[in-house]
């Protein structure tokens, strides 16, 4: 920062300094003419300014907007005056633009259509999707400097200043393709509002923005009206208003305008109603004078009546103190009777508890038997399957031992058939060895014989040595094939004699599965049937539910007609009885009826209509005339009043039916839309309705005494009874409740028609639907015990079931077994390639060597010829000798021949042997393996069947257990249930004589009732009886007579009386509502007058807010306007160099009905509206009025843009130096293209542009200069 010394001026040498006015040469500009600037006189400044901190912006930083690319700084800016310069269409308005976009300005009034354009788009740089502007705030605080006060180009602009630690302020606002915004304080998210707020509290007003001055703007001053035209433009009048602040005051003054049309209005109505009540009152007075003579009459009769019922309550309670001494008998045998029923009702309760708790224990110990049952069904099932496993297992074991024991038989017999075979053929060979010796020997004599013979034989012998020589190759070449024949046949015999051995085990194989087969048929055949009978036992189970079901329904419906039955016929009993014990007075009346001796009486009103019984305290309060009793016609009445009085049986009062006037009994609005009670009443004949009326009028129902107060004593009057027999009349007066209610005045059901034959008709259908409960609980018990029975065969069915299925799969597994061995047999039975192969080739070497033997035995057969013929010539010469000793060869010879076959066969067989000794101990071993196997199985089968069998005995044994636990339970049960059954029975006797008691109580109790609702009706009556207070005369009250006063009044008389003036009353047709209508006319009279007063009131001080408010606005406007006024005078006096300009209203006395005319006499000239003067004096006068603002409501900031552009050089040079000394206290910053203005700047910011792309320099002229 630069900082200079302050030049400190001695007091003695500014106090010469004059004041006057000072004229300072500018410098040559443009074609080089000067001008002189006026300053207008001001006094040095000797003492130290008072010096206060103010808001300066540092800086702008440009990322991307408009035609900035990348980021660009403009500045540092100058505290004080800063000029922003360059080319048209370099971008200078865009550093405005900037301001107005962080300021929240729409992008329109940045000449763009929306905030996505605002992003800069020159060529290569389309893609860009965000702009953003930083405004760097700060605030500074100047050094104190001694001035002389001189002209602004004189003194020099002062860098002195500190800046505030901490005051950095950085707003910025960024703005994206999608054509949204966000607002940045110090780098953290904020919105317009907290904005706007800040810098308001900074001293620099977004609201108004007077402190931008943009392009046209000053023009547009020019340009106003003296007052807008509708809200939605501004006149000057709204432009000051705004800039004064009054025009907050606007919505409030026309806030209370309307606030005082509407009082107006309403004090109007109010007068209006006044005058409109003292009307009605005045009409009244007619008739409240006649209505008054007819209150005095009905004192009079209220007089008699007030004797008469005094006597009626005399006489009723002395009937009602016998009726009480009966009742109190009668409640205290009820009370012996009751106090039984509780004692045997404690004992049946206590055996009903124990009952239902062995009940509960019965059905546990049930529960705990099917628990224990389905464990045993379990075991048992599980012994099944394992006892299967087990036959199976052993039948396996079996089959195995006798497979082995014939194979080690087998074996055994192979092994001794080898050792027999091994002895054969040593014996064979020392049979052979033998043989051979002796062959030898005797060959040896045959050769002596045959030596002895030598000369007769000689000839034979050489001829049979050279034949048997010729034979000697054929014989062994005969010999040799034979060997090998019998090899061949032996080894075909072997393998022949193997395929039919398995030719039988295929046999005895499938035997073997046509015997399962037949087991698996029966064993399917008994499961069907098993099956059968399973699902006909679950369709029974199904039938038995069905009906259980139904007997349910059947039970329910039973029970509940049974219900209603007993009800039905109870409420007839009851009727009936009631009806029998109605009061003396009716029941005399109504014989007569009966008879026929009277026409036209009909019964009383309580017994002519029915309600609900929800209301029948309330009615039975509301309406005492119930007992009244209704006949036709005036005759009828007096019939019954003369039978009455001749039979000495009391006293009646009648509602004569033809004597009921015609009324209006159409449905009302009630409040809260509670019922009136006669709209409930349900008359027995329509033509009764009228009655009702009468007896009841509009009386309502209200569920409290709460609802009833709010509707009794509302705007209208009405007569209101709760539903607990509160009753409040329509004077105000309360009665009714307390403990002992009104009741039974009406009822819910028509009852005059019930008969004895109706009662027992009643009676006998109750009865026929207690049979039929009977017969559906017995029906209830067989069904369920059918199904148990059922259910109990059901499992053992299933167990039975599932043992043959068992069975049955083993069965299938033995004839898959079986099959598997069956084909196992087949194959092995068909010959296999080898064997067939070798069998064929024995067969053919076997009838190859035979034919080759057969065809060497033809031709050797003709040598042995020879032979045979030699030898029996030399057996002819030798004799018997010889021949003997030839056959003993012979033997010999065969005998050797048969050894050596013996030889042959039996090595055959035992090769064949030794072959199928190592076969069967292969598969000795595989069988003793599995035979291990299942043993050690069987062995474990064995164990856990045990286990199970011990379990399974458990079980049973629990099983029967808990199953004799369980009959005695039930028999405990039984026991209980006829000792219950035996209480129940005598709770039903103590019911039934409770019953008459209390029937013949009620009796009593309802004669009492009557009595105490005569006593009551009489009372209330008596009660209801007041005399009217009449307007001007003195109120009385009724007298209350002693009883032997009473007893000296002749009932007659007081009739007589009564009657008279009834008559007398009744005649009279006075409007008595008109007295209470006439009160209310006073009443609401005063009302109207005060409420009219209170209008009033409130009008004034309406007006009074009114006055306040704009007086308040016009004194705040005008104060300000005076201040603008001369300011504005001053200003253009100042910048015109003579001239005068004005602000003067239209209206003097209403500033703000016509508005402000904004006058101007340049120099030499006249007086002028702004809107005539030429563009260069319209501006100047703009500038003035902008400048007065300016002077009226400072900002430290001040934002010009081209504000000299339509001003000649020397009106520029004059604004300039203007605006050059208003920067000691404020920052300017200015766009203009004019040297005069920007040459006086402390700091220039070039704005120029290259490539499409706007850029920016900032110069301090002071640095240059030097």
């Amino acid at each position: 920062m630069i900082t200079t010394t302050p030049t400190r001026i001695p007091a003695p040498v500014s106090a010469s300094i004059s004041k006057r006015r000072m004229l300072v040469r500018t410098p040559k500009r443009g074609l080089g003419t000067g001008n002189m600037t006026p300053r207008t006189p001001r006094t040095p400044r000797l003492a130290e300014e008072e010096i206060r901190p103010r808001l300066v912006i540092e800086k702008l930083t440009l990322t991307n907007f408009k035609s900035f690319y990348g980021t660009i700084t403009i500045g540092p800016l100058h505290k004080s005056l800063s000029a922003v310069v360059g080319p048209n269409g370099s971008g200078k308005s865009n550093v405005v633009d900037s301001l107005l976009f962080v300021f929240g300005y729409r992008a329109s009034k940045m000449r763009q259509a929306k905030v996505s354009d605002l992003i800069h788009s020159s060529h290569g740089h389309e893609e860009l999707d965000s702009c953003s502007v930083e405004v760097h705030f700060r605030e500074i605080l100047e050094q104190a400097i001694f001035l002389i006060d001189i002209s602004p180009i004189s003194q020099p602009s002062s860098d002195d200043f500190e800046s505030i630690p901490n005051s950095e302020l950085i707003i910025s606002r960024h703005a994206f393709k999608n054509n949204t915004s966000k607002y940045y304080i110090n780098g953290r998210l904020s919105n317009h509002t907290e904005l706007t707020a800040l810098l308001r509290e900074r001293g620099i007003d977004l609201d108004h923005k007077r402190f931008l001055i943009l392009q046209g703007e000053v023009e547009s001053i020019s340009l106003m009206k003296p007052k807008a035209a509708n809200e939605h433009e501004d006149g000057l009048l709204e432009y000051l208003e705004d800039i004064i602040g009054t025009s907050k005051y606007k919505m409030p003054i026309e806030e209370a305008l309307q606030d005082i049309e509407s009082l107006t209005v309403e004090r109007a109505e109010k007068l209006n109603r006044l005058k409109l009540v003292e009307k009605e009152k005045d009409a009244l007075e007619e008739q409240r004078k006649e209505a008054e003579n007819y209150l005095r009459e009905e004192n009079s009769l209220i007089m008699k009546q007030s004797v008469f019922y005094q006597r009626e309550v005399l006489e009723c309670k002395n009937r009602v103190e016998i009726a009480t001494v009966a009742v109190n008998e009668l409640k205290s045998q009820l009370a012996a009777e009751q106090e039984k029923y509780v004692n045997i009702k404690d004992d049946t309760k206590e055996i009903e508890e124990k009952y239902n708790r062995t009940a509960r224990e019965y059905e546990k110990l049930e529960n705990k038997v099917n628990e224990v049952s389905t464990e045993l069904a379990r075991c048992e099932t599980e012994d099944i399957q394992l006892q299967e496993r087990k036959r199976d297992t052993n039948s396996r074991i079996k089959k195995i031992t006798k497979t082995l024991q014939n194979d080690r038989k087998t074996l055994e017999t192979k092994q001794n058939s080898i050792h027999d075979y091994e002895k054969e053929l040593i014996q064979q060979k020392k049979d052979i060895s033998r043989l051979e010796k002796s062959l030898k020997a005797e060959e040896t004599e045959l050769e002596k014989i045959t030596e002895s013979l030598k000369g007769k034989t000689e000839v034979y012998s050489s001829q049979i040595e050279q034949q048997q020589k010729n034979l000697a190759p054929w014989i062994e070449q005969i010999n040799n094939i034979q060997s090998q024949i019998d090899v061949a046949q032996s080894e075909y015999d072997i393998i022949k004699n193997k395929h039919v051995s398995m030719k039988s085990a295929l046999e005895q194989a499938e035997q073997n599965v046509v015997e399962l087969e037949e087991s698996r048929k029966a064993k399917e055949k008994e499961i069907r049937a098993l099956r059968t009978e399973r699902e006909q036992i679950k369709k029974t189970i199904q039938v038995l539910d069905s009906k259980i079901r139904e007997n349910a329904i059947q039970y329910t419906k039973t029970k509940s007609a049974l219900a209603e039955a007993r009800q039905k016929a109870n409420e007839a009993k009851s009727t009936f009885q009631s009806s029998q014990s109605r009061g003396t007075v009716l029941t005399s009346l109504l014989n007569l009826r009966n008879s026929g001796r009277i026409r036209g009486l009909h019964d009383r009103l309580g017994n002519l209509g029915v309600i609900d019984d929800k209301y029948d305290v309330a009615i039975s309060t509301a309406c005492s005339s119930l007992e009244y009793i209704v006949v036709d016609t005036v005759e009828c009445g007096q019939s019954c009043i003369e039978y009455l009085r001749r039979q000495n049986l009391g006293r009646a009062r009648f509602y004569i039916l033809e004597k009921i006037p015609s009324q209006e009994m159409s449905r009302i609005q009630t409040p809260e839309n509670v019922p009136r009670l006669f709209d409930l009443v349900k008359p027995k004949d329509p033509r009764f309705a009228g009655v009702f009326y009468k007896a009841l009028g509009n009386t309502l129902v209200a569920r409290d005494l709460t609802q009833a107060n709010r509707i009794a004593f509302g705007k209208t009057r009405y007569r209101v009874v709760t539903l607990d027999g509160r009753l409040i009349e329509a004077s105000g007066a309360m009665s009714g409740g307390g403990s002992k209610v009104s009741r039974g005045g009406m009822s819910s059901k028509f009852v005059s028609d019930v008969t004895q034959n109706v009662v027992d008709k009643l009676t006998k259908e109750q009865n026929k639907w207690e049979e039929k409960w009977r017969e559906v609980q017995e029906e209830k018990t067989e069904l369920e015990k059918m199904i148990e029975g059922k259910n109990e065969e059901l499992p053992k069915l299933e167990m039975k079931l599932s043992k043959i299925d068992m069975d049955l799969d083993a069965c299938g597994q033995a004839i898959v077994d079986a099959q598997k061995n069956v084909a196992e047999l087949r194959k092995q039975k068909k010959p296999n390639v080898e064997d067939g192969r070798r069998m064929a080739q024995l067969q053919s070497t076997i009838e190859q060597y035979t034919t080759k033997a057969n065809q060497l035995r033809k031709q050797s057969a003709k040598i042995e010829d020879v032979i045979k013929t030699l030898q029996g010539k030399i057996l002819e010469i030798g004799g018997d000798k010889l021949r003997n000793q030839k056959t003993k060869i012979d033997n010999i010879k065969e005998r050797i021949d048969t050894a050596n076959n013996n030889i042959t066969t039996a090595q055959v067989a035992k090769t064949k042997a030794e072959k199928d000794i190592i076969k069967l101990e292969a598969s000795i071993s595989k069988a003793e393996k599995e035979a291990e196997a299942l043993t050690k199985e069987f062995e474990e089968l064995d164990r856990v069947i045990e286990k199970n069998a011990q379990d399974t005995s458990k079980i049973e044994t629990q099983v029967q257990e808990a199953k004799k636990v369980m009959k005695a339970k039930e028999e405990e049960l039984a026991t209980m249930k006829r000792e219950l059954d035996e209480k129940t029975a005598v709770i039903n006797e103590i019911r039934a004589s409770e019953i008459v008691i209390k029937n013949k109580l009620e009796d009593f109790e309802s004669g009492l009732v009557n009595l105490n609702r005569q006593l009551r009706h009489w009372q209330s009556k008596l009660k209801e009886l007041s005399l009217h207070k009449l307007p001007g005369e003195e109120h009385i009250e009724l007298q209350i007579f002693t009883d032997d006063e009473l007893m000296d009044f002749d009932k007659e008389e007081l009739r007589k009386d009564i009657d008279a003036l009834e008559e007398k009353i009744q005649s009279a047709n006075p409007n008595l509502s008109v007295l209470e209508e006439y009160r209310q006319r006073e009443e609401e009279y005063a009302m109207r007058a005060k409420d009219l007063e209170e209008a009033s009131a409130r009008s004034d001080a309406a007006k009074k807010k009114y006055e306040e408010l704009r007086d308040l606005r016009f004194d705040e406007f005008m104060k300000g306007f005076t201040c603008i006024s001369q300011k504005l005078k001053e200003m253009y006096q100042m910048i015109t160099l003579g001239g005068n300009a004005e602000l003067e209203l239209v209206d003097s006395l209403d500033p703000f009905s016509e508005g402000i005319v904004f006058s101007v006499m340049p120099p030499k000239k006249s007086w002028k509206n702004i809107s005539n003067l030429s563009g260069g004096e319209k501006t100047l006068s703009s500038l003035a009025l902008v400048f007065a603002l300016h002077h009226f409501k400072p900002t430290p900031i001040y934002v010009m843009d081209e504000i000299d552009a339509a001003l000649d050089f020397r009106n520029v040079s004059i604004v300039a130096n203007y605006i050059k000394e208003r920067t000691r206290n404020a920052q300017f910053i200015i766009i203009s293209l004019r040297n005069n203005m920007f040459e006086l700047a402390d700091r220039l910011v070039g704005i120029y542009k290259t490539e499409d792309k706007t850029k920016s320099i900032t110069v301090s002229p002071a640095v240059l200069a030097t």
